[in-house]
Parts: C-alpha cells; structure tokens; sequence
C-alpha cells in the first residue's frame, strides 16, 4: 500500500511544506511502508489509498482534488477540515478549531522536524556568539533578511553574518555577508551558529530543536502561530523585523538568556513530531483494518 504525501512550493510558499511531507515519509518507511512524495502540482488529483496533503492553496477535505481512502492534512490555518486526521504542529496549537477531523494531533510535540537533528553536536552556548544566522524563507522575495544581515554586520556585535539565500527569494547580498544556498535543509548550518534569525516557519523549529538561542521574525500571517508559540514557552525571542538587532544585542550580552532560551527550546522540540504522527497513521491503519 502506498501513501502519498504532497505539499506546496515555489515563490511565495517556500520549502516548509516540503520539508514537513519529507520528515513524516522518513518515518514511516521506518515502519516499513511504501512512500511517494510530490508537489502538488506534479500529483494532480491525488488518488491513493492513503494521502497526506500539506497545502494552503487547497483543501485537503476537497473529495475532487484528494480521493483517499485515508486523508490526513497538515494544516496549521485552522480551517476546520473534514478528513481523518488532521495535523496542527504550531506550538501552542489546540485541537478545538478542527471540529470535523476524526483525530487531531496538535502542539509542539507534532512538530514536524527531522529526528536526527539531535545527532549534531551544536555549538554550546556558554562560547562568546561569533556567528549570527538568518534564514527568512526560501520565498523571501522581498529581502527582508538581506536587510536584516546588513544591519547586523553594521552593527558589529559579531565577527560573522550568514545569510540563506532561498531559490524564490531576493538576490542581493550585502557587503560582508556570507551567502548560504542550500535546498536539502540547514542543520549543519544551524548548528554552528552561535545566534538564529529566522522566520517563523520550519527553520524557526529547527533551530529550537538544536538548542540555538533563536530570534523569531513574523514575516507572514501563517507564521504568527508558531512564533507566538515558541514565544509564550519561553523558547525564543519573538519580534518584528524592526527589533531583531536589539534581540542579538541582548543575546550576545547575556549568557544566562542564551542558556535560558536554549534550555526551553531543546524542551519544546524534541525531534519526535514526525515518529508521532507515523504512529498516529499507523493506527488509524489498523483500525481501519479491524
């Protein structure tokens, strides 16, 4: 049996969605099910016995679109879906929008991370920051970390600024400015880093899986949830692009708010999200079988 997952990408959308499909079809290859992954563009009506589908541009409950015997949505727009299990990773997520789905998995400990991220040995947090990280979307057409890098190399709190150049996102790079592209993910690059300045999207959890100290930028209306999130746990800063060069100063200045941060963050995300959500199908599976 085959379970097809498909997701949004490209300009405007970014890589989240993607990343997000990937990590649940790692896990459940690890229990040993046959996966195929796709964009939805590429997947067309998505007709399978199992789909999971990780879109705002459609509704994963449309019967025209996805015909399934099992439907699961990644959805963290709250829009109430009519499928059989519904996923809400955002931190601080509840089930009580999702009325219609048959089971809701919602929360930090769905979110949707690569398990293996605590494999790396990141950086400690008791070093003096060096490095300053920022990651605003691989859809950042409007060159707001561009910006942000720029005035973070102005400011010279830290001797390095890396800057992820996403493939829809704005092109200029800043004088002094390392440029990073990268399509297969940044953990490596997260976890040497001693500060991360990101979006609030995937990345944003990444980093709080690895422990970083991490600034959280709301730069789009879906990313307000986990921001908020995070924020409310204690496990980043959360600002508007106008205060992140106050939330490094306080982070490069303050050891003790770098070991806090980083404490609450490693707490927050523990990498199981996608091994939860695998078990989660699986059982819908065997019910579904009984």
């Amino acid at each position: 049996m085959t379970i097809l997952l498909t997701f949004d990408e490209g300009p405007g959308v970014g890589l989240g969605h993607r990343r997000r499909c990937e990590v649940i079809a790692f896990a459940l290859r690890d229990r040993g099910r046959e996966t195929v992954v796709l964009p939805c563009r590429d997947a067309g009506v998505a007709d399978a016995p199992i789909v999971v589908v990780d879109s705002y541009r459609h509704r994963a409950d449309d019967r025209a679109r996805v015909r399934a015997g099992l439907v699961v949505a990644l959805d963290d727009l709250r829009r109430d879906l009519d499928v059989a299990i519904v996923v809400d990773p955002a931190p601080g997520a509840s089930t009580a929008p999702h009325r219609r789905a048959g089971t809701v998995l919602a929360g930090a400990e769905y979110a949707l991370v690569d398990r293996h991220l605590r494999d790396l040995g990141a950086r400690s947090t008791d070093v003096h920051p060096r490095t300053v990280l920022v990651a605003t979307g691989a859809a950042d057409a409007e060159g707001v970390g561009a910006a942000l890098a720029a005035e973070l190399v102005a400011s010279d709190l830290v001797d390095q600024v890396r800057l992820v150049v996403g493939p829809w996102g704005a092109r200029t790079v800043p004088a002094g400015v390392e440029a990073l592209e990268r399509r297969d993910g940044l953990a490596i690059d997260l976890a040497a880093a001693d500060i991360v300045v990101t979006a609030g999207g995937v990345t944003l959890l990444e980093s709080l899986c690895l422990g970083r100290p991490t600034v959280a930028v709301t730069l789009a209306a879906n990313q307000r949830g986990n921001v908020e999130g995070v924020t409310s746990e204690g496990a980043a800063l959360g600002v508007d692009p106008a205060g992140v060069l106050d939330s490094v100063r306080r982070l490069v200045e303050s050891p003790a708010l770098r070991r806090e941060l980083a404490a609450a963050a490693a707490t927050l995300i523990d990498g199981r999200g996608a091994d939860r959500v695998a078990d989660a199908i699986e059982a819908s599976l065997l019910r579904a079988a009984a």
